[in-house]
């Protein structure tokens, strides 16, 4: 599988689904994951939000032993003003033929803050023509406080060793100032919550849009024009 994260922010994919992309390339999956608007906010500066950024890519590159590759990309695109438009899809869609994308993992369509409603909407798009497999993340905050409810479908079982390197990714934004202890310690209760359905120690869920199993091999590549 080659499955690629879209977020809106550097922080987004590591509370989402960091865990499932370090379980992912330690099975020998390659995993990737892009941040389309990585801009300064508040008194944190753009050297402040990529130097976590670049940490989390480390974690995810190194972090985990594995056969997999791993790569974390940044995207130029204004924060708080991110649009679902010929420019944003076409960025992430030149992700997916650059990686061979399989899969892709994004936002929940109910979140409330704007530039996650878009990269959803973004993601969906770039995935319409031949991704076999579109989920969505949880979130603390953003999946369980709008009026959309997040529905667990899909559950990805974390190892001990991926559990600890998603919460090190999340621990090194806490004490950027990037992230609330209160947010990063939720995320730490979900996991072991969700892996309590499932008889395991850790995992994440995800609410699947489309999976597609079987079919005439190769018949996803063809690409219609549009």
């Amino acid at each position: 599988m080659n499955l690629l994260a879209v977020a809106a922010h550097p922080d987004d994919a590591e509370l989402g689904c960091f865990g499932t992309l370090l379980e992912k390339k330690k099975q020998g999956d390659n995993v990737y994951a892009v941040a389309l608007a990585p801009g300064a906010y508040g008194s944190h500066t753009l050297d402040d939000v990529r130097s976590s950024c670049e940490r989390a890519r480390a974690i995810l590159r190194k972090g985990v032993k594995g056969t997999g590759k791993a790569e974390y990309v940044l995207g130029t695109f204004p924060i708080g003003r991110l649009q679902h438009d010929w420019a944003t899809v076409g960025f992430v869609d030149k992700l997916v033929q650059k990686y061979d994308i399989d899969a892709i993992v994004t936002h929940h369509y109910g979140e409330a803050h704007q530039d996650h409603i878009v990269a959803q909407r973004v993601a969906v798009s770039a995935a319409r023509r031949k991704v076999d497999s579109l989920w969505l993340w949880e979130s603390s905050i953003y999946t369980h406080r709008n009026v959309f409810p997040f529905r667990p479908q899909l559950y990805v079982g974390i190892s001990r060793e991926a559990f600890e390197g998603k919460m090190a990714a999340l621990e090194d934004y806490l004490s950027s100032g990037l992230l609330e202890k209160e947010e990063v310690e939720a995320h730490r209760h979900l996991a072991a919550y969700r892996g309590a359905e499932m008889h395991e120690a850790h995992a994440e869920s995800f609410e699947v849009v489309w999976e597609l199993h079987g079919g005439e091999a190769g018949s996803r590549r063809v690409r219609p024009r549009g």
